[in-house]
């Protein structure tokens, strides 16, 4: 597995050749999320957040920040490199939404290459190409930060986007979409008790791949209830393909003729795998789950690719309404 990483950018893009080291912590997705607040759809009122500032660009993060992962975001047609200060990676991993106070986390936000047909341009390790560094999002967590988000804050977070300058791409005052992000990324409801909640949900985008070492590429496959989906992925020749457990349980793959095994892999983990020659056919199973098996098919003459499902969201439990039974 390799862990090769090659700078480029202004901003110090560091783009993994597998990305099989490189670990994941979080990575926001702001703004699009802004229809989903009830309350302020149709008016011209903004989403509440802070006024000042108290976040801070941070200058040098490339050279004293840990890189957590590099992931390759399909939905936005973006690269996000997602950087950590030493005291949000010490986070406990039994308590992944219980951040240090001092936490600083940062993604870098890249355009990527595109295609005649405006789809990415894959490397060798059909990981996305990264065109320009445009944005740089930062949250931090203090305390008493985040009580100007009101119903939507979650936990002690305020977030402040920069350009790679240092200059606003979004101020405080616009930063309500980051904390409207965050708390909807916890599968809260907008109800009275979810506005309750808000104040102590500490809310971190993907912090299973940073205890498990996912990719970040986009996945060609997955784990889910006990079953690969899809079950047999149709692939080009040579091409490398990356598969995640979005099961909640523990899985452990091994090739049918033993070409590979990936030792035991916990929820949000990933394993790269790359197809044969034409026609080959390469079976794998789990060997805690008998009945668990998938394979690839060398089989493709062009880029075809078909994301899988999506991982099932896991509604949150509300107290009754009074006088229901």
């Amino acid at each position: 597995m390799s862990n090769t990483w090659e700078s480029r950018g202004r901003g110090g893009m560091a783009v993994s050749t597998r990305g099989r080291s490189a670990v994941a912590l979080y990575a926001f997705i702001a703004m699009s999320a802004l229809v989903l607040w009830t309350p302020f759809v149709g008016h011209s009122q903004t989403l509440p957040a802070p006024v000042i500032d108290r976040v801070g660009f941070p200058a040098g993060y490339n050279s004293t920040y840990r890189l957590f992962y590099v992931f390759d975001n399909s939905q936005n047609r973006q690269i996000r490199a997602v950087y950590g200060n030493s005291i949000a990676a010490s986070v406990d991993p039994a308590q992944p939404f219980n951040f240090p106070y001092g936490s600083i986390i940062l993604f870098e936000s890249y355009t990527v290459q595109e295609d005649a047909n405006g789809e990415p341009v894959l490397d060798k390790n059909s990981r996305f190409v990264p065109n320009a560094l445009t944005t740089i999002f930062v949250m931090r967590k203090e305390r008493g930060f985040g009580v100007d988000y009101k119903e939507l804050r979650n936990g002690e977070w305020e977030y402040v986007a920069y350009r790679p300058d240092g200059t606003y791409a979004t101020p405080p005052s616009g930063s309500g979409s980051c904390a409207l992000c965050h708390l909807t990324g916890g599968s809260l409801t907008f109800t009275p008790q979810s506005r309750n909640i808000g104040a102590q949900w500490d809310y971190v985008f993907r912090p299973d791949l940073y205890f498990s070492r996912g990719s970040g590429a986009v996945p060609d496959g997955v784990m889910q209830h006990y079953v690969f989906v899809p079950s047999t992925i149709h692939a080009r020749p040579g091409q490398s393909l990356t598969i995640y457990n979005s099961d909640q349980l523990l899985h452990h793959i091994v090739a049918d003729d033993n070409s590979f095994d990936t030792g035991v892999m916990a929820p949000g983990a990933s394993f790269s795998l790359t197809a044969g020659d034409v026609g080959k056919v390469t079976p794998f199973h789990c060997v805690i789950h008998s009945r668990m098996k998938g394979q690839v098919i060398a089989d493709q003459t062009t880029e075809h690719r078909e994301l899988p499902v999506q991982p099932q969201r896991v509604l949150p439990i509300l107290p009754p309404k009074r006088g229901s039974h």
